[in-house]
C-alpha cells in the first residue's frame, strides 16, 4: 500500500496537484542514488526517534507482531531499509503510479482540486 497526504490552502489545490503529480511521474524515470540514500536516512531517523517514549516502543512492537508476527530487531531492520537501491523505488513506484488507478480523498473547500480524470492523466509517465 502507497499514501501521500498533503495541505494546502483552498486557492492552492492546483498548484499542489501539479507539483505532487509531475514529482511522482518523475520518480517513475529519474529517482537518483541521492534522493534513495536521504529518504533511507529519514526513515532509519525516523526509526530511532519513535523510541522516545514506553507508548510509542509498546505501539511499535505490537505494530511489528501484527506485521511480521514478531519483534524486527533495529539492525535487521535497517539491513533492509539499507539494501533497497534506487532501482528497486524505481520499480515499486511504477507499480503503484505509472499508468494506475487512485484513490483520492479530500476534505474542505476542495473548488480549485484538479478532477480525478485530470490526475489519472496525468499518471503516465509517458508525459514526462
Amino acid at each position: 500500500m502507497f499514501g501521500l497526504y498533503a495541505t494546502a490552502a483552498d486557492n492552492t489545490l492546483d498548484d499542489l496537484m501539479w507539483c505532487v503529480m509531475d514529482n511522482m511521474v518523475r520518480l517513475c524515470n529519474q529517482v537518483s542514488e541521492e534522493e534513495v540514500e536521504r529518504a533511507k536516512t529519514q526513515l532509519k531517523t525516523s526509526v530511532l526517534m519513535q523510541y522516545e517514549s514506553f507508548d510509542q516502543v509498546a505501539e511499535d512492537i505490537g505494530r511489528q507482531i501484527l506485521t511480521f508476527g514478531q519483534r524486527v530487531p533495529e539492525k535487521d531492520l535497517f539491513a533492509k531499509i539499507d539494501s533497497i537501491s534506487h532501482q528497486h523505488v524505481k520499480e515499486a513506484i511504477n507499480q503503484v503510479v505509472n499508468d494506475e488507478d487512485h484513490a483520492l480523498a479530500a476534505v474542505g473547500p476542495i473548488y480549485e482540486l484538479p478532477s480525478y480524470d485530470w490526475i489519472r492523466r496525468r499518471s503516465s509517465s509517458l508525459l514526462f
